[in-house]
């Protein structure tokens, strides 16, 4: 249905009236001939059955002496008759018994389905077939019925007539649908004719932008009033067109050009350069950036004067665009300052080449008039994503090294090496013990309470990574975890993460402890990977825990990056009854239409808006603003970062009752919980243990 809804919407308004009419026209013939039929069917097979019930009454009346006597020669006889009526292929007369007496048969009889030949009714009765009409008479004598007289007529004959209906109504239809069709067309031509005229100029005007076409119609209707004015619009437009496309392509040409030398400008450069950083990131290519100063140019200018200076760039200009490959920008930055962007950056020795051919193509005498003048450049290098990756950083580290290359005396060029060197080692370093990290059983987890601020008692753990280096000590997640993401190591991580999460919360509850809720971060790269229902639930079929009480917390730019595949993957979490929650909310971008279409359970409000709470003038009204959002969209709301008596007296205020932070309760490894908990259990307000059942009946 969907597929002829579709046919019909791309069909053009000439092709609808066409079908429309000659549909219509076609489907009122085709019902009443239809009706012809069926009517021409019921009044043959009525007359075929009155024929034949007045022949079965008139040899009944025969047949019941034959009966009486047993004369079976007479049977016959009165049956013979039934050679006269062409349309009678069969009659036999029964005994009351149910024993055949007498019997007829025309050769076509054999074709007699054996249903029919099978069914001998006792009583007065018709019954059509397919091909064949049945008729049974009774034979009475004295009033007692004796026998039965059964007549098969065959139907072939009216088939033949409704054969011949058929076929010269078929006929007769083609010929008025092709009547139809030659009448739709030519109504249709008075009505769509003008408007497709006038939809083909407009759409040859906007894909061609030829605002000079008109429409050649004349028509005193609706429709000429239509093409005049469209006409007039066209006139106003072409004007107008024109006038901006003059100023506009003035507009651009000053706006990203060098007016001397028509290279990209600095604008153009950093759009050009972003672009062809966007590109890399998401391809994982490098981009390789060139600086290049001419040396001692201000002699020239000095010397000879701007214009000969004029001169000499623009030759400069010539020779390096001659020089880079297809793809490839050059841009002039002013002065005697030109970069190239460099998206081919395969490899080091790639960069090398096209640097030494750069130098030496500048290297070469500039003639002017009767001079040649000699000009060499120092040219700087800098390497995306090595050197930095952004436009600024690898502007500041092509510049170092361009003034490195000319305290090395110039005419040569220098790749930014310090910061590469020194991160691309520490970096390597880093991720081949991180690597070894979790096969060593170095990575741990902590736990921090999050708290009833209402009665101080816990009502679940977040499990916080840790990296315990047997040299480094304690490395900061900070440092790490990035890395991790950046090298995909966080896919594994993340897993073991869950795994362990979900095992240490099932001990606790075995040692006697409540039955916390145990919220893990899943890092973005881990959620739009294909396997994480498949982790998650493996993770709660081996560890045995409840999925109400595993809660996954994702960050907000993360399910944003692709809003319709997030809502699946987290709709698919949820049917597994696992919890859902934002972590450090309000710190991305999501919108409040697309924030209540998430399947979530919860809001986490981020650290920095809960420190927000004691200063400022506004003192936590993103915080305030956050919790007033969850009440509207139904979701509990935890604040992160709660470190002062004077935040946990606002939010409690504010309606917040759970937090989380060092003035509740800081990350602790399983063992430090006990102590922890048995201290909390000792001030433990009364009524949040007699209010939550669970957490009174494991004390």
């Amino acid at each position: 249905m969907k597929g002829l809804r579709r046919f019909l919407a791309n069909l053009s308004i000439r092709s609808k009236l066409i079908l429309i009419i000659t549909g219509i026209s076609l489907i009122v013939l085709f019902g009443l001939f239809g009706v012809f039929v069926m009517t021409q069917r019921s009044l043959l097979r009525e007359a075929l059955l009155q024929e034949v019930q007045i022949l079965a009454q008139d040899l009944s009346r025969n047949c019941s002496a034959a009966l009486v006597f047993d004369d079976r020669l007479a049977a016959d006889a009165i049956l013979a008759h039934l050679k006269s009526k062409p349309q009678v292929v069969s009659g036999a007369i029964v005994t009351a018994e149910g024993e055949l007496f007498a019997s007829y048969r025309r050769q076509v009889a054999a074709e007699l389905p054996q249903a029919v030949l099978a069914s001998r009714s006792h009583g007065a009765e018709a019954r059509f077939f397919s091909s064949f009409l049945e008729v049974s008479q009774r034979i009475n004598f004295n009033e007692e019925q004796i026998g039965t007289l059964h007549i098969c007529a065959s139907l072939k004959k009216i088939h033949q007539v409704l054969l011949r209906y058929v076929l010269f109504g078929l006929a007769g239809l083609a010929g008025a649908g092709l009547l139809a069709w030659l009448l739709a067309w030519r109504l249709q031509r008075l009505i769509s004719g003008p408007i497709e005229i006038l939809a083909e100029t407009m759409l040859t005007v906007s894909a061609e932008r030829d605002y000079s076409r008109r429409v050649a119609m004349v028509r005193s209707d609706e429709l000429g009033t239509l093409v005049e004015n469209f006409n007039e619009m066209l006139n106003q437009i072409e004007m107008r067109d024109s006038e901006l496309q003059e100023k506009q392509e003035r507009l651009n040409y000053l706006a990203y050009h060098d007016p001397l030398t028509g290279l990209a400008n600095r604008l153009l450069f950093d759009d050009r350069l972003q672009h062809a950083l966007d590109n890399a990131q998401r391809l994982g290519n490098k981009v390789a950036l060139f600086f290049i100063d001419l040396d001692r140019f201000k002699n020239i200018n000095d010397s000879l004067g701007h214009k000969t200076g004029d001169s000499v760039l623009k030759e400069v200009a010539t020779r390096l665009a001659a020089c880079i490959r297809a793809g490839d920008t050059l841009a002039r930055l002013g002065g005697d300052e030109f970069v190239v962007i460099s998206e081919q950056a395969e490899s080091c020795q790639a960069i090398s080449s096209l640097a030494e051919k750069i130098r030496q193509v500048l290297n070469s005498s500039v003639r002017m008039g009767s001079q040649d003048f000699f000009v060499s450049g120092s040219i700087g290098i800098s390497v995306f994503p090595e050197d930095g990756e952004t436009v600024e950083s690898l502007m500041q580290c092509a510049d170092v090294a361009m003034y490195q290359a000319k305290e090395n005396g110039g005419n040569n060029y220098q790749f930014f090496t310090p910061g590469m060197t020194d991160r691309a080692q520490e970096t390597l370093l880093m991720e081949s013990k991180l690597r070894k990290a979790l096969d060593n059983k170095e990575l741990l987890l902590h736990y921090q309470p999050q708290v009833d601020m209402t009665s101080g008692g816990i009502i679940g753990m977040e499990a916080l990574l840790r990296w315990q280096h047997p040299v480094l000590g304690l490395v900061s997640p900070g440092k790490f975890i990035p890395l991790a993401e950046e090298t995909g190591l966080i896919i594994s991580i993340g897993k073991w993460v869950i795994r362990e999460a979900c095992k240490q919360a099932v001990l606790w509850q075995q040692a006697g402890y409540p039955a916390w809720s145990m919220a893990v971060n899943i890092s973005p790269k881990q959620f739009w990977q294909a396997d994480l229902l498949d982790a998650v639930e493996k993770a709660l079929a081996e560890s045995g825990l409840d999925p109400a009480l595993l809660e996954l917390e994702i960050t907000e730019s993360a399910i944003m990056q692709d809003a319709e595949k997030a809502i699946e993957t987290m709709r698919r979490i949820r049917e597994l009854g696992i919890k859902l929650a934002i972590d450090d909310f309000g710190t991305g971008y999501s919108a409040l239409s697309g924030l209540q279409r998430f399947p979530l359970s919860k809001l986490k409000i981020d650290r920095s808006f809960t420190h927000d709470i004691l200063a400022g003038e506004d003192r936590g009204a993103i915080a305030e603003g956050i919790m007033a959002l969850a009440r509207t969209l139904k979701l509990d709301v935890i604040a992160e970062g709660v470190e002062e008596v004077e935040q946990v007296e606002f939010l409690l205020a504010k309606g917040c009752r759970l937090g989380q932070g060092f003035h509740l309760g800081r990350p602790m490894p399983p063992e430090g919980l006990a102590d922890y908990y048995l201290n909390k259990m000792a001030g433990c307000d009364l009524a949040y243990a007699a209010s939550h059942p669970s957490y009174a009946g494991s004390q």
